[in-house]
């Protein structure tokens, strides 16, 4: 009886033995799923900021552009008309002189 209680006392203890080896297996696999999962959202954030940079980018060389269109559009449409003062005011001009002229020397 005593080597029969013997043998399972041994049985008991190998199987603990298992178990923790088990559990620290476990444990060491569950540790290296996280490890590479904080690696692969680092990769991943990393790459998310590289792609919302260059989107920025582009969208401000976009905008830019756009700009420089406006702009370039606002100063033709504005050179016309300021061109034709121009010359109304030229002709005028010298209508102006002449009417001053006969003013002061009839």
């Amino acid at each position: 009886m005593e080597a029969q209680g013997e043998r399972l006392l041994q049985d008991l203890v190998t199987r603990e033995k298992t178990l923790v080896a088990k559990v620290d297996e476990t444990k060491a696999e569950a540790e290296a799923s996280i490890e590479k999962a904080r690696a692969d959202a680092a990769k991943l954030l990393a790459e998310a900021r590289a792609k919302a940079e260059a989107l920025a980018k582009a969208e401000a060389e976009a905008a830019a552009k756009e700009a420089a269109a406006v702009r370039e559009a606002v100063v033709r449409s504005a050179r016309e008309p300021a061109e034709a003062l121009n010359a109304t005011a030229a002709a005028n001009r010298e209508r102006a002189v002449a009417a001053g002229m006969e003013q002061v020397v009839p």
